[in-house]
């Protein structure tokens, strides 16, 4: 239920945005779509605006295009590699479900157009933003691109996971439907669906996989900044199975998201701390790109 009561608000955001991205204007220098809830919070409307700041003042507009979220109070903000990091009064608190979805995706496809700004993070109080004690992290446009698809209560997408195989030595490669909850950013759905293992998967045959990861691990956190996707497991991830290497663990994982359009690199960490070595594997503190080499064939429901 964790994430429940926001999907209706997510599912209004993806309708809208499916639209747009068939009508999508041709934005010229120093214009913007701007984005913002219409006054009934059905939804998000956009309108073409011309910035008055010179094109290269990019803190002058990132002022101005904030200066039209008046309903919020946004007390300072801060521009450092990329992303932008704003900050709330503690009035934020007061938005909740669809409400609060539909604002955060209006500032943030708002102020990415910002040349010079890839990435968003809203704090609280000076605290990273919460929501059901989960922290949001970072967000760029692509957080809030996914189109619906079926009938528009659900958004299907296929995905492709991978497993360790039975012996423990070699990878398979999965492609299955997986309910996308509009709420929860893709690569933490996957990341997710490794956690729950190949049985959870509806579509697929499951006899000749296993689950890689250690049973009791949780997921810290995931970030993604300029193609590195950072996760963070707890402790229990170091609880290696001894019939699987840990390299198949690490790049069950590490296939997963790269698999995704906007990540290239995986960085781990434990319990917010890098590790030098994970099982057998050494360098583990560096990032880790796709390797297929250990990928045996796929399972394809």
């Amino acid at each position: 239920m964790r994430f429940v009561k926001y999907i209706l608000g997510m599912i209004l955001i993806s309708l809208f945005l499916y639209s747009c991205g068939k009508s999508q204007p041709d934005v010229q220098e120093g214009k913007f779509i701007l984005y913002q809830v219409e006054e009934d919070g059905s939804g998000l409307r956009k309108t073409l605006y011309e910035v008055q700041a010179e094109y290269e003042d990019t803190v002058g507009i990132v002022e101005e295009l904030l200066d039209k979220y008046k309903n919020v109070d946004i007390r300072d903000f801060q521009i450092k590699e990329k992303q932008l990091s704003l900050y709330f009064s503690t009035a934020y608190k007061n938005l909740h479900g669809i409400e609060e979805v539909l604002q955060r995706a209006a500032i943030v496809k708002t102020l990415c157009q910002v040349e010079g700004v890839e990435y968003v993070e809203f704090f609280v109080d000076d605290i990273s933003l919460l929501i059901d004690g989960e922290p949001v992290g970072v967000m760029s446009s692509l957080s809030f691109l996914d189109s619906i698809g079926g009938d528009g209560d659900t958004q299907d997408k296929y995905v492709t996971l991978y497993f360790s195989d039975n012996s423990g030595m070699g990878m398979k490669e999965v492609n299955s439907k997986l309910t996308h909850d509009m709420t929860v950013p893709l690569a933490r759905l996957l990341i997710q669906q490794l956690l729950n293992g190949p049985e959870e998967l509806e579509d697929v045959n499951t006899s000749d996989l296993k689950q890689t990861i250690p049973d009791g691990t949780t997921l810290n956190s995931l970030t993604i900044r300029d193609n590195v996707c950072y996760v963070d497991f707890s402790r229990e991830f170091q609880n290696i199975q001894t019939e699987i290497k840990s390299e198949i663990v690490i790049y069950s994982i590490v296939n997963t998201l790269c698999e995704l359009s906007d990540v290239n690199k995986v960085q781990f960490t434990i319990d917010g701390e890098q590790k030098k070595t994970y099982g057998d594997t050494k360098k583990f503190n560096i990032p880790f790109e796709r390797n297929l080499d250990l990928v045996s064939g796929g399972s394809k429901g």
